[in-house]
């Protein structure tokens, strides 16, 4: 009990029996004491809610970490590219010379002109690595991942034939990460986007954006594998396809032929590298309102650079192929003074596939021809072509299919009702891995001959056309 009036009360101790003189300095002190714990308290309830926030983050994390892993994996395809990389990072834990020896087989396609530093795990059943011996890779991931392993690669080849193993980084530097890591169709132009890697056998993640800054392999289905099991695969033409091995049961691994031609540049005399030798010199001067009106060659995608592969640090080099778009076989009645269009108003090409892009500015020469461009109506071509073409680009990263559509806008002259104007869509299948990189319109009235005409579909990129 407190004090009253001064007098003792029992228990008080001296500082009891003064404190009435000392009323107002310690009314302060116990209002003093009184916000300290209040302070005290509050201080640690924050703290507390903080580590319960903290807490919580990391569960929700975790827990997206895991449902991501879930969708990656949930597929056969995926469920094979995991556990081969999961063995492969066991055995480079395990096997002294391991690195080196994956490296050598990422390496050994090139000498035969293979584009990319990538080995075909299909290839592997029989091949000896020389570092260990009599062994086959097969063999030495059995001794790390247990008597089934041979069965399970045979059953993921099932579903991945072109399964390979892509050596990132240069192969003249020093240094392993000791990461495998997976793609698993991971878009490589987010830079937040996710990517799962294994060490010694344990999964982890990272994020794109943190490129590795040492050599380290990555498991995948290959660019440039041409899947003619696929609905879309155009079996008339197969001119632009390599068998570049067999399984014993007689399934062909087929892949782009562009993959195995790589050619010598030889010097043009330009800045940013080589290519072909230059085109023929020019044709004498013309006089018609259009250069094109003096060319009777075919239209002709020449040549382009980059600064940018758009294929980033975890798929090596880049793969590009181009639509070209045209208005062809327009149908056409007359309706009140006006045209309706009655059947297909545009036709498309897709370029083979262009292997070896490099982001360092050089000139790659695709050299294809599309059509030869004649935009004037005549009696065998009562609709002449349209005043322009349209050409997207993309690049290549594979994946299930997707169809996306490109509308070109342009003028169609007619023999008997003049110049109209339409604008149509068109429709094309593609990947849904597959990057888009641009787009540009080729006007009839652009120059076309000895230096053609150079178009920017992005900021870092450089088209020229010719006819030839």
């Amino acid at each position: 009990m407190h004090p009253k009036n001064g007098n003792y009360t029992k228990g008080a101790t001296r500082k009891s029996f003064n404190w009435p003189k000392r009323v107002g300095k310690t009314k302060t002190k116990i209002k003093m004491k009184t916000t300290y714990i209040k302070l005290f308290f509050f201080a640690t309830a924050l703290l507390l809610l903080n580590a319960c926030a903290n807490d919580q983050v990391s569960v929700e994390e975790e827990a997206i970490t895991l449902d991501a892993l879930e969708v990656a994996k949930q597929s056969p395809t995926h469920e094979g590219l995991f556990e081969y990389a999961r063995l492969l990072s066991m055995a480079i834990h395990q096997k002294s010379n391991m690195n080196e020896a994956l490296q050598q087989k990422a390496l050994q396609l090139q000498q035969n002109g293979y584009y990319e530093q990538e080995f075909y795990v299909g290839m592997q059943g029989k091949e000896t690595l020389k570092e260990f011996g009599s062994l086959s890779l097969h063999n030495v991931l059995t001794e790390v991942g247990g008597d089934e392993t041979v069965t399970k690669i045979d059953g993921y080849l099932q579903t991945n034939p072109a399964m390979s193993v892509l050596l990132l980084g240069d192969a003249k530097s020093k240094g392993f990460s000791n990461r495998v890591y997976v793609d698993n169709g991971f878009d490589d132009r987010n830079p937040s986007e996710i990517i799962y890697y294994y060490e010694n056998g344990e999964l982890f993640s990272d994020v794109v954006s943190n490129e590795v800054t040492q050599k380290a392999f990555i498991v995948r289905n290959s660019e440039v594998y041409i899947d003619d099991t696929d609905i879309h695969y155009n079996r008339a033409n197969t001119s632009n396809e390599t068998v570049l091995f067999s399984y014993d049961d007689g399934r062909s691994v087929k892949i782009n032929s562009g993959a195995m031609a790589e050619l010598v540049p030889i010097d043009d005399g330009e800045p940013g590298g080589g290519g072909y030798p230059p085109p023929p010199p020019p044709p004498p001067s013309c006089n018609e309102p259009c250069e094109r009106d003096c060319e009777s060659g075919t239209e002709n995608l020449w040549r382009f650079r980059t600064e940018d592969d758009y294929d980033g640090a975890f798929r090596g080099k880049g793969e590009w192929f181009f639509v070209i778009i045209w208005a062809d076989g327009v149908n056409y009645t007359l309706q009140n003074g006006g045209v309706s269009v009655t059947g297909p108003a545009l036709s498309y090409l897709r370029t083979g596939q262009i292997n070896n892009v490099r982001g360092d500015n050089s000139w790659h020469y695709p050299n294809f021809s599309s059509i030869i461009w004649n935009r004037e109506p005549s009696p065998g071509n009562p609709v002449g072509d349209s005043n322009r073409m349209k050409v997207a680009c993309f690049e290549s990263d594979g994946g299930s299919t997707k169809s996306i559509s490109f509308t070109l806008t342009y003028s169609l002259e007619t023999s008997s009702a003049g110049t109209f104007g339409f604008n149509f869509p068109v429709s094309f299948t593609i990947n849904d891995g597959d990057d888009f990189i641009g787009e540009y319109l080729v006007e009839y009235c652009h120059d076309i001959g000895y230096n053609g005409f150079i178009y920017h579909p992005a900021g870092d990129v450089d088209f020229q056309h010719n006819e030839r």
